[in-house]
This record gives structure tokens, C-alpha cells and sequence, in this order.
């Protein structure tokens, strides 16, 4: 027997739904240039000083493909989306604290996020501030897409 939901959850499913299709723009901008450039974004991984000499190559080619892998989950397998939501959420905390990290130990590079290019803008605390944001984000379409789904 179908249920029928209410317009607050149709709209928390709508808002939920297109806070996941921002995601997958930002996943793919983001994962553009890492595909393309994966030694310069080892490079800027190892620019972090957070993880040792042996894992960086590895780290940097495993969180491109993480990301592109989410984009398409989001994308396209809405079984799968909260899980691709909860691992961007993951990543972006992750990165947001390395960045934090970063500019406390007074490191000026870029933080490997939208652009690898050594003219790009470096971390600063509105790098910090935009990934707040985005985890904010990420945090709405969880709970959003939760509640409209219980019944």
C-alpha cells in the first residue's frame, strides 16, 4: 500500500534532493583537475605535511576517485545517495580540519580543493569558513531527505 506524504515532506525531500545535485556540482569542479593532474594534487596533499612520505600518492588518488565515485551516486543511484552524502560530509571535514591545521602552522599554498594552479588564491580562514558551509549543507540534505523519508 503507497503512502502518501505530506507537502512538508515532499519539500524536505526537494531540498534535500537539490542540495545533493549542488554537492555533485562542487564533487566534479573539484574533482576536475585531480583527475586530469594527479601529481599535482599528490603535491599539494604532501604541501599538508599530515600524513606520511609512502601514503601520499596513494591518499591523493584514492580521495579523486572517492569524490567522482559520490558525484555519480548523488548523480544518479538515490538508494545509495545518503551514504555518497555522508562521505563527502566525512571528506570535507576532514579537509576542513588540514586547512585549519595549515594556516595555524602558517602555511601559505593552496589548499588542492578547486584548483591545483600555483597562481591560485592560498588557504586562508575563508577556506575554513566556505567548507563550514558546505558541511552545513551536507548536514541539511541528511537530515532533510531523513525526516522526509520516515513515514
Amino acid at each position: 500500500m503507497k503512502t502518501t506524504r505530506s507537502p512538508r515532506d515532499r519539500t524536505l525531500y526537494r531540498i534535500s534532493y537539490w542540495i545533493a545535485v549542488y554537492m555533485v556540482g562542487l564533487a566534479l569542479a573539484a574533482g576536475y583537475s585531480k583527475i586530469l593532474y594527479p601529481d599535482q594534487f599528490a603535491l599539494a596533499v604532501f604541501r599538508y605535511h599530515l600524513l606520511p612520505y609512502q601514503l601520499v600518492n596513494i591518499t591523493a588518488l584514492y580521495i579523486t576517485w572517492l569524490e567522482a565515485v559520490c558525484a555519480v551516486i548523488l548523480l544518479f543511484i538515490p538508494r545509495w545517495r545518503r551514504a555518497a552524502l555522508w562521505i563527502v560530509l566525512a571528506l570535507l571535514a576532514v579537509l576542513t580540519v588540514a586547512v585549519a591545521t595549515g594556516i595555524l602552522h602558517g602555511t601559505a599554498f593552496a589548499c588542492g580543493c578547486f584548483s591545483l594552479s600555483p597562481q591560485a588564491r592560498p588557504m586562508d580562514w575563508f577556506t575554513v569558513l566556505r567548507n563550514c558551509g558546505l558541511i552545513t549543507l551536507c548536514l541539511m540534505a541528511l537530515v532533510g531527505g531523513h525526516r522526509a523519508r520516515k513515514d
